[in-house]
């Protein structure tokens, strides 16, 4: 397994893992000129890290530049944080992180995770803590579908 950071070539790949990752969370309504667009603006911003396991590339962090609301410092913030279901363990998702951690203060930048998916509020905040993140909010959505 190793963590590197995404190339030019991969970007079909990005995008799979990106549309994989919105069909999971049961997003039905995208448009892939706009995917393509985000990640392309965000890997201008940030880089993306691959998760790549005996040469297949099997998980993603694509990580973006946003603005805090509050004094509108610089930030990075994942937009989409995706590893294949058969994949999925605390290893490559520590690997991941590790790396996305790495970026951020070699460049002397806070990093936020959103990190949404389908697990239980408590384990993704056992997750987060567990790699030194404080967890301060939680998000709702209303009448979006």
């Amino acid at each position: 397994m190793i963590v590197r950071q995404a190339e030019q070539g991969d970007m079909p790949y990005i995008m799979g893992l990106y549309k994989n990752g919105l069909e999971e969370l049961g997003e039905t309504k995208f448009v892939e000129s706009c995917m393509v667009n985000k990640i392309v603006t965000s890997r201008q911003l940030a880089p993306c890290f691959l998760l790549v396991i005996d040469g297949i590339i099997r998980g993603m962090l694509g990580l973006t530049i946003t603005r805090s609301s509050h004094n509108g410092d610089a930030m990075l913030n994942e937009y989409m944080f995706y590893i294949q279901p058969e994949f999925r363990g605390l290893k490559h998702l520590s690997a991941l992180v590790n790396k996305s951690k790495e970026f951020a203060l070699s460049n002397q930048l806070p990093i936020k995770f959103d990190f949404v998916n389908q697990a239980p509020l408590e384990v993704r905040q056992r997750l987060l803590t567990m790699h030194g993140f404080r967890v301060y909010s939680v998000t709702g959505v209303y009448n979006d579908g």
